[in-house]
Parts: C-alpha cells; structure tokens; sequence
C-alpha cells in the first residue's frame, strides 16, 4: 500500500443548502468549491478534521446554535464527543492529551 493520507471524503446529504448552512455557516469550515458540476450541484468544505484545544467551551457553542451535541468523554488519546449534521452523519470532535491524536 502507498496510502500516505485522506485527500478528502464525501458525506451524503439530501440538502445542499442545510448542508452549507450546518458546515461553513454554523461550524465555520471554510468553503473551498461551491459548483455547479456534472452531476448537479458540488460544494467542498475545509477542516474536516475536527480537533480543538477546549472542547466544552465548543460544545456549549454548539449547543447554542441549536446542534444537538454529546458530553466530553474522557480517553486516553484526549476528550472526546460526536454530533450529528442534517443528514445524520455523525462528526467526532476531538481535545487531544499529550498522549497523541489518536489510539496507539
């Protein structure tokens, strides 16, 4: 194998515009293509990977705007908790330990 990273990954969703309005508007990842490709409409978001240095002061942000969002959990790798987009596609959010950013 000379897998060396995630270029990107899909996430279905049945609503563009909720969509856009969950990932850039209440999440605030950055909108890299919005198009009109050749299977309709095509939008990528940036920071996909969600990590941050003071998950509860996030997960009242969150839960401010109206996201329904999990509880920190402690683990070894850091604190963690999971929400759900529009669609129902669950996201992690992760405050790492000095442990590392994931399992070992």
């Amino acid at each position: 194998m000379n897998i060396e990273r995630v270029q990107f990954l899909t996430v279905p969703v049945t609503d563009q515009a909720k969509a856009w309005d969950f990932y850039v508007g209440k999440l605030g990842f950055d909108l890299l293509v919005d198009v009109n490709g050749p299977r309709g409409p095509f939008i990528m978001v940036g920071s996909f990977q969600q990590s941050t240095a003071d998950i509860d002061a996030d997960i009242a942000e969150l839960r401010a705007q109206g996201i329904e969002v999990g509880d920190a959990e402690e683990m070894p790798w850091g604190r963690v908790t999971s929400s759900k987009d529009p669609d129902g596609n669950v996201m992690g959010l992760l405050e790492p330990s000095g442990y590392g950013n994931g399992p070992r």
